[in-house]
C-alpha cells in the first residue's frame, strides 16, 4: 500500500493535537499588528515611486495629465489632500487595533492534514491514469522498468524522490500555491463587486454624492497616494467594507490577507497614478488600470467607470466609457486650455480657471 495513503488513513487525533498558535512572520511583531503596518507601508512606497517619476519628468509621455491641469482642474490643494489621506489611515488603523482586541490567535498545525489529504487525492488520481493507460493496452510498469535501465534515465532515476514525496510536494503546491491564488483571485471579484455597486449607487444619488463621495472627486487629476483621499465614514464602508467582505468571503488566513491588502494599496496608488504605463505589474491580474479609472475622475466620465478591479460590471450594466475617440478630444483640449491659463497667469493675468466640462 503507498505510504501517502496508510498516512492519510491513520487517525486524524495527531493533527489536531498538532495545533499550535503560529509564530509572526517578524520576532516581535505579531502577524495581526504586521497586517496594519502592511497595507500603509505599501501604499507610501508604491505613492514614492509615482512621486519620483514626476519630480524628475521620467516617462512624460505615458503622463495622463500636465502639472498645469493639475493646478488648474483641482479644487483641493495637495498639502489638503494630504492631511485627508493620513486621516483615513489612522482612522482605518484604529478600527483594525479595536477589532485586533476581540480576535483570536491564529493557528497552525491543521495544514499537516490538509497536505496529506491532497497527497492521498494526488495518489488517487495517480492510480486512475495508470489504470487508464494499462486499459488502452499501454504496460506502463514494463515501460518505466524499461526506462530505468536506460543509461540516460538511471541517473536520473536514482536521484528522483520517492513516489509519496512526489505527492506530498505536489499537494504542498497545490495547497499553498494554487488554492491560495484562486482564494485571493476570488477576493478580487467580491471587493469589485462591493465596491461597484456601492460606488454606482454614490454618482446615482445626489445626497450621497455631496454627503459622502464628492470629496474624492476633487481631484480631478489624481495623483498615485490621493487615491485614498475618502470621506472618511465613505473610506470605512466602501474601503474596509469591501476588504472584510473579501476577506470572510473566501475564508482568507490572515497572511493571505496581508498580499491582498498590500496588492489593493498598491493598486489604489497605481489607479491614480496618472500614468497610462504599456505594461504594469499590478495590472497583470486585473483589467482596470490608471487609463481606465482616470476616466471616472473627468467631468465628462464620472457617471462611468465605476469598477475597481474588472469591467464585467460596468459592460455587462452600460457604464464603461467606450469612445475613445472622445476621450482622446477631450484629453487634448483639457491639456491645451490649462496650458493657456498657465500662460496666462505667467503673465499677470491672475489665476483663471478652466472649463472641465
Amino acid at each position: 500500500m503507498n505510504s501517502t495513503a496508510t498516512i492519510a488513513g491513520k487517525s486524524s487525533t495527531a493533527f489536531q493535537d498538532a495545533l499550535r498558535p503560529r509564530p509572526p512572520l517578524i520576532a516581535g511583531i505579531s502577524d495581526y499588528s504586521l497586517s496594519l503596518i502592511i497595507p500603509v507601508v505599501t501604499h507610501w512606497l508604491t505613492a514614492a515611486v509615482y512621486e519620483t517619476f514626476q519630480h524628475f519628468g521620467l516617462f512624460q509621455k505615458h503622463r495622463i495629465h500636465s502639472s498645469e491641469e493639475e493646478m488648474a482642474k483641482n479644487t483641493v490643494s495637495r498639502r489638503e489632500c494630504l492631511r485627508g489621506v493620513l486621516l483615513v489611515q489612522v482612522l482605518q488603523t484604529g478600527l483594525g487595533i479595536a477589532l485586533g482586541v476581540t480576535s483570536e490567535v491564529e493557528m497552525t498545525g491543521h495544514e499537516d492534514r490538509e497536505i496529506i489529504v491532497w497527497a492521498s487525492r494526488m495518489h488517487a488520481v495517480g492510480q486512475m491514469i495508470l489504470t487508464f493507460l494499462s486499459s488502452s493496452g499501454i504496460n506502463v510498469r514494463a515501460l518505466i522498468a524499461s526506462l530505468s535501465r536506460s543509461a540516460l534515465v538511471t541517473p536520473l532515476v536514482a536521484s528522483a524522490p520517492a513516489e509519496h514525496e512526489v505527492e506530498l510536494w505536489a499537494a504542498k503546491l497545490i495547497y499553498y500555491g494554487l488554492i491560495s491564488a484562486l482564494r485571493l483571485y476570488a477576493a478580487l471579484w467580491l471587493a469589485d463587486t462591493w465596491v461597484f455597486f456601492i460606488h454606482r449607487a454614490e454618482h446615482s444619488n445626489k445626497w450621497l454624492y455631496r454627503k459622502f463621495h464628492a470629496r474624492h472627486h476633487e481631484l480631478y487629476v489624481p495623483y498615485s497616494w490621493g487615491g485614498i483621499y475618502d470621506q472618511p465614514v465613505e473610506s470605512l464602508f466602501l474601503s474596509v467594507g469591501a476588504f472584510v467582505v473579501a476577506v470572510m468571503g473566501t475564508g482568507m488566513s490572515l497572511r493571505e490577507s496581508m498580499v491582498f491588502s498590500a496588492f489593493s494599496s498598491a493598486k489604489a496608488c497605481t489607479d491614480h497614478g496618472g500614468y497610462r504605463f504599456p505594461w504594469n505589474p499590478v495590472d497583470l491580474f486585473t483589467t482596470v488600470g490608471a487609463d481606465y479609472h482616470d476616466k471616472h475622475h473627468q467631468r465628462w466620465g464620472y457617471k462611468n467607470n465605476f469598477a475597481l478591479h474588472f469591467q464585467f460590471w460596468d459592460r455587462l450594466l452600460g457604464t464603461e466609457y467606450t469612445d475613445t475617440e472622445a476621450a482622446s478630444r477631450f484629453y487634448t483640449r483639457d491639456r491645451k486650455a490649462a496650458a493657456e491659463l498657465a500662460r496666462q497667469n505667467h503673465g499677470g493675468g491672475g489665476k483663471g480657471e478652466i472649463s472641465i466640462k
